[in-house]
Protein backbone atom coordinates (compact mmCIF):
# COMPACT_ATOMS: atom_id res chain seq x y z
CA UNK A 1 0.00 0.00 0.00
CA UNK A 2 1.49 3.58 -0.72
CA UNK A 3 2.34 6.17 1.77
CA UNK A 4 -0.61 8.42 0.17
CA UNK A 5 -3.26 5.80 0.36
CA UNK A 6 -2.21 4.59 3.93
CA UNK A 7 -2.90 8.16 4.84
CA UNK A 8 -6.03 8.87 3.64
CA UNK A 9 -9.00 8.56 5.68
CA UNK A 10 -12.58 8.83 5.18
CA UNK A 11 -13.98 12.55 6.56
CA UNK A 12 -15.78 12.55 10.13
CA UNK A 13 -18.68 13.85 9.17
CA UNK A 14 -21.67 12.38 11.25
CA UNK A 15 -23.12 13.43 14.79
CA UNK A 16 -25.10 11.66 17.20
CA UNK A 17 -28.75 11.98 15.50
CA UNK A 18 -26.81 10.99 11.94
CA UNK A 19 -25.86 7.41 13.49
CA UNK A 20 -28.44 7.21 15.71
CA UNK A 21 -31.12 7.44 12.61
CA UNK A 22 -29.15 5.30 10.67
CA UNK A 23 -28.96 2.53 12.79
CA UNK A 24 -33.10 3.05 13.63
CA UNK A 25 -33.33 3.11 9.65
CA UNK A 26 -30.87 -0.20 10.39
CA UNK A 27 -33.48 -2.02 12.68
CA UNK A 28 -36.53 -1.32 10.27
CA UNK A 29 -38.42 -0.93 13.00
CA UNK A 30 -42.30 -1.37 11.34
CA UNK A 31 -40.80 -4.35 8.74
CA UNK A 32 -38.78 -5.84 11.42
CA UNK A 33 -42.42 -6.53 13.16
CA UNK A 34 -43.95 -7.64 10.05
CA UNK A 35 -41.29 -10.00 8.97
CA UNK A 36 -38.64 -10.93 12.68
CA UNK A 37 -42.04 -10.32 14.66
CA UNK A 38 -44.35 -12.37 12.72
CA UNK A 39 -41.90 -14.99 13.45
CA UNK A 40 -41.81 -14.60 17.05
CA UNK A 41 -45.12 -14.62 16.76
CA UNK A 42 -45.87 -17.78 15.15
CA UNK A 43 -43.26 -19.38 17.28
CA UNK A 44 -44.09 -18.50 20.92
CA UNK A 45 -47.87 -16.87 20.60
CA UNK A 46 -48.99 -14.10 22.90
CA UNK A 47 -45.26 -14.55 24.80
CA UNK A 48 -44.02 -12.78 22.08
CA UNK A 49 -43.69 -9.41 23.65
CA UNK A 50 -41.18 -10.58 26.58
CA UNK A 51 -39.40 -12.47 24.16
CA UNK A 52 -38.58 -9.59 22.08
CA UNK A 53 -37.70 -7.81 25.40
CA UNK A 54 -35.38 -11.32 26.23
CA UNK A 55 -33.68 -10.69 23.05
CA UNK A 56 -33.41 -7.30 23.84
CA UNK A 57 -31.57 -7.67 26.60
CA UNK A 58 -29.26 -10.06 24.90
CA UNK A 59 -28.46 -7.02 22.19
CA UNK A 60 -28.14 -4.91 25.07
CA UNK A 61 -25.67 -7.24 26.78
CA UNK A 62 -23.40 -7.54 23.47
CA UNK A 63 -24.08 -3.97 23.02
CA UNK A 64 -22.26 -3.02 26.30
CA UNK A 65 -19.50 -4.83 24.73
CA UNK A 66 -19.42 -3.05 21.59
CA UNK A 67 -19.63 0.10 24.16
CA UNK A 68 -16.38 -0.27 25.67
CA UNK A 69 -14.70 -1.26 22.71
CA UNK A 70 -15.68 1.41 20.71
CA UNK A 71 -14.21 3.71 23.27
CA UNK A 72 -10.90 1.95 22.43
CA UNK A 73 -11.06 1.79 18.45
CA UNK A 74 -12.69 4.52 16.39
CA UNK A 75 -11.46 4.14 13.12
CA UNK A 76 -13.47 1.99 10.14
CA UNK A 77 -14.29 -2.06 10.62
CA UNK A 78 -15.80 -2.15 13.54
CA UNK A 79 -16.23 -5.88 14.74
CA UNK A 80 -13.50 -6.89 12.57
CA UNK A 81 -11.18 -3.86 14.13
CA UNK A 82 -11.83 -5.37 17.79
CA UNK A 83 -10.78 -9.16 16.47
CA UNK A 84 -8.08 -7.75 14.31
CA UNK A 85 -6.06 -5.72 17.21
CA UNK A 86 -7.60 -7.23 19.99
CA UNK A 87 -7.06 -11.60 19.49
CA UNK A 88 -5.27 -12.71 16.28
CA UNK A 89 -5.10 -11.63 12.91
CA UNK A 90 -6.28 -14.92 11.72
CA UNK A 91 -9.35 -14.46 13.59
CA UNK A 92 -9.94 -10.88 12.64
CA UNK A 93 -10.15 -11.79 9.29
CA UNK A 94 -12.53 -14.46 10.11
CA UNK A 95 -14.69 -12.27 12.11
CA UNK A 96 -14.63 -9.47 9.25
CA UNK A 97 -15.24 -12.64 6.88
CA UNK A 98 -18.31 -13.22 9.18
CA UNK A 99 -19.64 -9.72 9.45
CA UNK A 100 -19.60 -9.07 5.56
CA UNK A 101 -22.19 -12.23 5.40
CA UNK A 102 -23.86 -11.01 8.26
CA UNK A 103 -24.45 -7.07 7.27
CA UNK A 104 -24.99 -8.30 3.34
CA UNK A 105 -27.45 -11.06 4.52
CA UNK A 106 -29.40 -8.99 7.08
CA UNK A 107 -29.67 -5.76 4.98
CA UNK A 108 -30.53 -8.52 1.69
CA UNK A 109 -33.85 -9.96 4.61
CA UNK A 110 -34.85 -6.34 4.57
CA UNK A 111 -35.12 -6.02 0.87
CA UNK A 112 -36.82 -9.37 0.52
CA UNK A 113 -39.10 -9.18 3.58
CA UNK A 114 -40.23 -5.14 1.44
CA UNK A 115 -40.36 -7.12 -1.87
CA UNK A 116 -43.22 -9.91 0.23
CA UNK A 117 -45.06 -7.58 1.58
CA UNK A 118 -45.33 -5.08 -1.41
CA UNK A 119 -46.21 -7.42 -3.79
CA UNK A 120 -48.63 -9.42 -1.58
CA UNK A 121 -50.22 -6.67 -1.13
CA UNK A 122 -50.85 -5.31 -4.71
CA UNK A 123 -50.45 -8.70 -6.30
CA UNK A 124 -47.29 -7.67 -8.41
CA UNK A 125 -44.46 -9.65 -9.67
CA UNK A 126 -41.90 -9.65 -7.00
CA UNK A 127 -39.32 -9.40 -9.46
CA UNK A 128 -40.34 -6.01 -9.92
CA UNK A 129 -40.01 -4.93 -6.87
CA UNK A 130 -36.97 -6.47 -5.66
CA UNK A 131 -35.41 -4.48 -7.88
CA UNK A 132 -36.72 -1.08 -7.95
CA UNK A 133 -35.77 -1.07 -3.87
CA UNK A 134 -32.40 -2.41 -4.82
CA UNK A 135 -31.88 0.02 -7.22
CA UNK A 136 -33.30 3.29 -4.23
CA UNK A 137 -30.59 1.67 -1.94
CA UNK A 138 -27.88 1.60 -4.24
CA UNK A 139 -28.38 5.02 -5.77
CA UNK A 140 -28.55 6.47 -1.80
CA UNK A 141 -25.10 4.31 -1.39
CA UNK A 142 -23.66 5.88 -4.78
CA UNK A 143 -24.76 9.26 -3.57
CA UNK A 144 -22.27 8.72 0.28
CA UNK A 145 -23.10 8.36 3.57
CA UNK A 146 -23.75 12.19 4.25
CA UNK A 147 -26.91 12.37 1.98
CA UNK A 148 -27.79 9.18 3.81
CA UNK A 149 -27.90 9.82 6.44
CA UNK A 150 -30.17 13.13 5.92
CA UNK A 151 -32.90 10.92 4.40
CA UNK A 152 -32.26 8.94 7.59
CA UNK A 153 -33.42 11.36 10.17
CA UNK A 154 -36.40 12.38 8.22
CA UNK A 155 -37.84 8.98 7.41
CA UNK A 156 -37.05 7.30 10.61
CA UNK A 157 -38.55 9.76 12.77
CA UNK A 158 -41.62 9.84 10.60
CA UNK A 159 -41.74 5.81 10.97
CA UNK A 160 -41.62 6.30 15.17
CA UNK A 161 -44.50 8.45 15.06
CA UNK A 162 -46.42 5.80 12.90
CA UNK A 163 -45.36 3.14 15.24
CA UNK A 164 -46.31 4.68 18.23
CA UNK A 165 -49.71 5.86 17.17
CA UNK A 166 -50.58 2.69 15.80
CA UNK A 167 -49.71 0.88 19.55
CA UNK A 168 -52.01 2.87 20.77
CA UNK A 169 -54.50 2.28 18.23
CA UNK A 170 -54.77 -1.34 18.76
CA UNK A 171 -54.50 -0.81 22.99
CA UNK A 172 -57.33 1.67 22.69
CA UNK A 173 -59.78 -0.92 20.87
CA UNK A 174 -59.51 -3.19 24.06
CA UNK A 175 -61.01 -0.01 25.91
CA UNK A 176 -57.46 -0.34 27.48
CA UNK A 177 -57.52 -3.77 28.72
CA UNK A 178 -54.19 -5.44 29.17
CA UNK A 179 -54.03 -8.84 29.05
CA UNK A 180 -51.05 -11.52 30.66
CA UNK A 181 -48.25 -12.44 28.41
CA UNK A 182 -47.08 -15.00 30.98
CA UNK A 183 -50.13 -17.14 30.88
CA UNK A 184 -48.47 -19.98 28.38
CA UNK A 185 -46.65 -22.85 28.38
CA UNK A 186 -43.04 -22.47 27.08
CA UNK A 187 -40.76 -24.69 24.67
CA UNK A 188 -37.05 -24.35 25.45
CA UNK A 189 -35.51 -24.44 22.40
CA UNK A 190 -38.59 -22.46 20.86
CA UNK A 191 -38.25 -19.43 23.19
CA UNK A 192 -34.47 -19.35 22.89
CA UNK A 193 -35.74 -19.46 18.56
CA UNK A 194 -38.03 -16.62 19.36
CA UNK A 195 -35.20 -14.95 21.48
CA UNK A 196 -33.33 -15.15 18.19
CA UNK A 197 -35.18 -13.86 16.37
CA UNK A 198 -36.65 -10.63 18.92
CA UNK A 199 -33.11 -10.18 19.38
CA UNK A 200 -32.77 -9.57 15.33
CA UNK A 201 -35.17 -6.49 16.13
CA UNK A 202 -32.58 -3.89 18.04
CA UNK A 203 -29.76 -5.65 15.93
CA UNK A 204 -29.61 -2.91 13.76
CA UNK A 205 -27.30 -1.27 16.25
CA UNK A 206 -24.18 -3.19 14.85
CA UNK A 207 -24.16 -1.05 11.61
CA UNK A 208 -22.42 1.84 14.06
CA UNK A 209 -19.34 0.32 14.57
CA UNK A 210 -17.95 -0.16 11.60
CA UNK A 211 -18.77 3.48 10.50
CA UNK A 212 -17.10 4.57 13.40
CA UNK A 213 -14.03 6.24 11.52
CA UNK A 214 -16.57 8.82 9.95
CA UNK A 215 -18.16 10.27 13.44
CA UNK A 216 -17.28 13.37 15.24
CA UNK A 217 -16.25 12.78 18.46
CA UNK A 218 -16.52 9.20 18.76
CA UNK A 219 -15.40 7.92 21.86
CA UNK A 220 -18.24 9.58 23.06
CA UNK A 221 -20.53 9.46 20.22
CA UNK A 222 -20.78 6.09 19.35
CA UNK A 223 -20.88 4.38 22.48
CA UNK A 224 -23.77 6.46 23.42
CA UNK A 225 -25.91 5.94 20.04
CA UNK A 226 -25.39 1.93 20.85
CA UNK A 227 -27.24 1.71 24.10
CA UNK A 228 -29.76 4.62 22.61
CA UNK A 229 -30.61 2.36 19.74
CA UNK A 230 -31.09 -0.50 21.21
CA UNK A 231 -33.51 0.61 24.01
CA UNK A 232 -35.26 2.47 21.79
CA UNK A 233 -35.89 -0.07 19.06
CA UNK A 234 -36.18 -2.89 20.94
CA UNK A 235 -38.81 -1.31 23.31
CA UNK A 236 -40.70 0.35 20.99
CA UNK A 237 -40.98 -3.21 18.71
CA UNK A 238 -41.97 -5.02 22.03
CA UNK A 239 -44.95 -2.57 22.92
CA UNK A 240 -46.31 -2.49 19.03
CA UNK A 241 -46.21 -6.45 19.39
CA UNK A 242 -48.12 -5.96 22.64
CA UNK A 243 -50.50 -3.29 21.33
CA UNK A 244 -51.27 -5.76 18.35
CA UNK A 245 -51.49 -8.98 20.59
CA UNK A 246 -54.04 -7.41 23.26
CA UNK A 247 -56.24 -6.36 20.08
CA UNK A 248 -56.27 -10.13 19.13
CA UNK A 249 -56.66 -11.76 22.58
CA UNK A 250 -59.49 -9.15 23.24
CA UNK A 251 -61.22 -10.12 20.40
CA UNK A 252 -60.30 -13.77 20.18
CA UNK A 253 -59.00 -13.73 16.46
CA UNK A 254 -56.58 -16.42 15.75
CA UNK A 255 -52.74 -16.08 15.59
CA UNK A 256 -52.37 -18.53 12.87
CA UNK A 257 -51.96 -17.37 9.55
CA UNK A 258 -51.88 -13.62 11.00
CA UNK A 259 -51.75 -10.86 8.45
CA UNK A 260 -50.79 -7.91 10.45
CA UNK A 261 -51.67 -5.55 7.42
CA UNK A 262 -55.09 -7.13 6.49
CA UNK A 263 -55.51 -6.72 10.46
CA UNK A 264 -54.33 -2.63 9.83
CA UNK A 265 -57.07 -1.76 6.91
CA UNK A 266 -59.93 -4.16 7.82
CA UNK A 267 -59.55 -2.38 11.44
CA UNK A 268 -58.03 1.45 11.16
CA UNK A 269 -58.87 2.10 7.29
CA UNK A 270 -57.34 2.36 3.98
CA UNK A 271 -55.02 5.93 5.06
CA UNK A 272 -53.83 3.84 8.31
CA UNK A 273 -52.90 0.71 5.81
CA UNK A 274 -51.28 3.72 3.26
CA UNK A 275 -48.84 5.12 6.18
CA UNK A 276 -47.95 1.56 7.12
CA UNK A 277 -46.94 0.70 3.86
CA UNK A 278 -44.95 3.46 3.45
CA UNK A 279 -43.37 2.40 6.75
CA UNK A 280 -43.07 -0.94 4.94
CA UNK A 281 -41.46 0.37 2.06
CA UNK A 282 -39.29 2.71 3.25
CA UNK A 283 -37.59 0.42 5.65
CA UNK A 284 -36.63 -2.19 2.98
CA UNK A 285 -34.40 1.36 1.07
CA UNK A 286 -32.96 2.70 4.48
CA UNK A 287 -32.60 -0.51 6.29
CA UNK A 288 -30.39 -2.17 3.48
CA UNK A 289 -28.56 1.48 2.84
CA UNK A 290 -27.54 1.15 6.62
CA UNK A 291 -26.20 -2.41 6.10
CA UNK A 292 -24.90 -1.62 2.78
CA UNK A 293 -22.57 1.51 4.47
CA UNK A 294 -21.14 -0.82 7.26
CA UNK A 295 -20.12 -3.88 4.92
CA UNK A 296 -18.88 -1.37 3.18
CA UNK A 297 -16.62 0.33 5.71
CA UNK A 298 -15.33 -3.47 6.82
CA UNK A 299 -14.49 -4.05 3.63
CA UNK A 300 -12.75 -1.03 3.52
CA UNK A 301 -10.53 -1.65 6.76
CA UNK A 302 -10.01 -5.09 5.20
CA UNK A 303 -8.70 -3.53 2.62
CA UNK A 304 -6.18 -1.41 4.62
CA UNK A 305 -5.09 -4.59 6.56
CA UNK A 306 -4.41 -6.19 2.83
CA UNK A 307 -6.98 -8.83 3.29
CA UNK A 308 -8.51 -7.57 0.15
CA UNK A 309 -7.28 -5.97 -2.76
CA UNK A 310 -5.68 -2.21 -1.89
CA UNK A 311 -7.61 -0.81 -4.47
CA UNK A 312 -10.55 -0.75 -2.28
CA UNK A 313 -9.10 1.65 0.04
CA UNK A 314 -9.46 4.37 -2.47
CA UNK A 315 -11.54 7.15 -1.25
CA UNK A 316 -13.94 9.73 -3.26
CA UNK A 317 -14.71 13.08 -2.11
CA UNK A 318 -18.37 13.16 -0.04
CA UNK A 319 -19.04 9.49 -1.41
CA UNK A 320 -16.26 7.49 0.72
CA UNK A 321 -14.44 4.46 -0.13
CA UNK A 322 -15.88 4.11 -3.97
CA UNK A 323 -14.53 0.93 -4.70
CA UNK A 324 -15.57 -0.80 -1.68
CA UNK A 325 -19.32 0.78 -2.11
CA UNK A 326 -19.33 -0.54 -5.43
CA UNK A 327 -18.19 -3.99 -3.86
CA UNK A 328 -20.70 -3.82 -1.43
CA UNK A 329 -23.69 -3.46 -3.69
CA UNK A 330 -22.93 -6.12 -6.11
CA UNK A 331 -22.78 -8.44 -2.88
CA UNK A 332 -26.25 -7.19 -2.15
CA UNK A 333 -27.83 -7.14 -5.29
CA UNK A 334 -26.11 -11.02 -5.81
CA UNK A 335 -27.59 -12.42 -2.12
CA UNK A 336 -30.93 -10.56 -2.80
CA UNK A 337 -31.75 -11.79 -6.46
CA UNK A 338 -30.10 -14.84 -5.57
CA UNK A 339 -32.19 -16.12 -2.68
CA UNK A 340 -35.56 -15.08 -4.55
CA UNK A 341 -34.42 -16.83 -7.24
CA UNK A 342 -33.53 -20.28 -5.62
CA UNK A 343 -36.69 -19.86 -2.84
CA UNK A 344 -38.93 -18.63 -5.45
CA UNK A 345 -41.43 -17.05 -2.80
CA UNK A 346 -39.68 -13.76 -0.97
CA UNK A 347 -40.85 -14.55 2.70
CA UNK A 348 -39.29 -17.90 2.53
CA UNK A 349 -36.70 -16.23 1.12
CA UNK A 350 -36.44 -14.05 3.86
CA UNK A 351 -36.51 -16.36 6.74
CA UNK A 352 -33.57 -18.75 5.36
CA UNK A 353 -31.31 -15.32 4.74
CA UNK A 354 -32.57 -13.46 7.78
CA UNK A 355 -31.85 -16.96 9.48
CA UNK A 356 -28.48 -16.91 8.14
CA UNK A 357 -27.71 -13.61 8.99
CA UNK A 358 -28.95 -13.81 13.01
CA UNK A 359 -26.60 -16.78 13.49
CA UNK A 360 -23.72 -14.96 11.96
CA UNK A 361 -24.54 -12.12 14.04
CA UNK A 362 -24.11 -13.71 17.30
CA UNK A 363 -20.87 -15.26 16.18
CA UNK A 364 -19.57 -11.67 15.56
CA UNK A 365 -20.72 -10.52 18.96
CA UNK A 366 -19.02 -13.86 20.85
CA UNK A 367 -15.84 -12.76 18.76
CA UNK A 368 -16.09 -9.11 20.54
CA UNK A 369 -16.81 -10.69 23.59
CA UNK A 370 -13.97 -12.50 23.44
CA UNK A 371 -12.28 -9.33 22.88
CA UNK A 372 -13.67 -7.28 25.46
CA UNK A 373 -12.16 -10.05 27.82
CA UNK A 374 -8.73 -10.38 26.04
CA UNK A 375 -8.54 -6.45 26.99
CA UNK A 376 -10.11 -7.04 30.38
CA UNK A 377 -7.84 -9.72 31.47
CA UNK A 378 -4.84 -7.14 31.03
CA UNK A 379 -5.19 -5.59 34.19
CA UNK A 380 -8.00 -6.98 35.65
CA UNK A 381 -8.23 -5.03 38.52
CA UNK A 382 -8.94 -1.72 37.10
CA UNK A 383 -11.49 -3.47 34.24
CA UNK A 384 -13.42 -5.93 36.38
CA UNK A 385 -16.90 -4.54 35.33
CA UNK A 386 -15.85 -5.06 31.79
CA UNK A 387 -14.53 -8.47 32.45
CA UNK A 388 -17.84 -9.67 34.05
CA UNK A 389 -20.04 -7.98 30.69
CA UNK A 390 -17.92 -9.94 28.52
CA UNK A 391 -18.06 -13.22 30.08
CA UNK A 392 -21.89 -12.69 30.40
CA UNK A 393 -22.76 -12.11 27.10
CA UNK A 394 -20.37 -14.44 25.83
CA UNK A 395 -22.40 -16.72 27.96
CA UNK A 396 -25.77 -15.58 26.93
CA UNK A 397 -24.81 -15.48 23.27
CA UNK A 398 -23.28 -19.10 23.16
CA UNK A 399 -26.33 -20.56 24.87
CA UNK A 400 -28.40 -18.73 22.15
CA UNK A 401 -26.52 -19.68 19.02
CA UNK A 402 -26.48 -23.36 20.33
CA UNK A 403 -30.54 -23.32 21.32
CA UNK A 404 -32.15 -21.63 18.45
CA UNK A 405 -29.67 -23.92 16.18
CA UNK A 406 -32.28 -26.83 16.87
CA UNK A 407 -35.25 -25.10 15.74
CA UNK A 408 -33.74 -23.36 12.91
CA UNK A 409 -33.78 -24.18 9.10
CA UNK A 410 -30.97 -26.88 8.15
CA UNK A 411 -30.37 -25.04 4.95
CA UNK A 412 -29.37 -21.82 7.04
CA UNK A 413 -27.48 -24.03 9.77
CA UNK A 414 -25.61 -25.61 6.17
CA UNK A 415 -24.56 -22.43 4.59
CA UNK A 416 -23.22 -21.03 7.82
CA UNK A 417 -21.13 -23.34 8.40
CA UNK A 418 -19.78 -24.13 4.99
CA UNK A 419 -19.53 -20.24 5.04
CA UNK A 420 -17.24 -20.45 8.35
CA UNK A 421 -15.11 -23.10 7.05
CA UNK A 422 -14.43 -20.61 3.54
CA UNK A 423 -13.02 -18.08 5.84
CA UNK A 424 -10.56 -20.27 7.71
CA UNK A 425 -9.24 -21.64 4.15
CA UNK A 426 -8.72 -18.23 3.22
CA UNK A 427 -7.35 -17.27 6.28
CA UNK A 428 -4.74 -20.10 5.81
CA UNK A 429 -4.23 -19.84 2.00
CA UNK A 430 -3.10 -15.87 2.27
CA UNK A 431 -1.05 -16.83 5.42
CA UNK A 432 0.66 -19.66 3.24
CA UNK A 433 1.14 -17.09 0.56
CA UNK A 434 2.55 -14.34 2.78
CA UNK A 435 4.86 -17.04 4.03
CA UNK A 436 5.95 -18.41 1.08
CA UNK A 437 6.62 -15.14 -0.57
CA UNK A 438 10.16 -14.57 0.62
CA UNK A 439 11.51 -17.85 -0.70
CA UNK A 440 9.75 -17.19 -3.63
CA UNK A 441 11.95 -14.44 -4.52
CA UNK A 442 15.21 -15.76 -3.43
Amino acid sequence: MTQKASMERPQRVLNFLDIVFLSLGGQSPFLSILTYGAVVIATIGTFAPIAVILGTLLTLINGLTVYELSKRFTKEGGYYTYAWYSLTKKLGLETGWVYILYSSFYGSAYILGTTYLISHIFNVNPWFVILFVLFLSSLFMALGIRPSSKYAIFASSLEIGILVALSLLFISSTGFRFYNPFHVSLNFSKLFFAILFGSSIPTGYGSIAPISGEVKNPKRTVSMAIVTVILLGGLLASFDIYGILDHLVYFHISLNGLDILKLIESKFGLLTLIFVIFAAFNDGVLGSLSFMLATSRTIFAMAENEIFPKQLTKLAPERGPIYSNYVTIMLYILSSLTALYIFKNPFVAFEIVGGISLLANLFVHIASNFSLLRISLRRISKRLLELIIAVIAAIYSIITLVYSSESSATAAIDFFLLFIIAGFLFAEIRDMAINEEPEERK
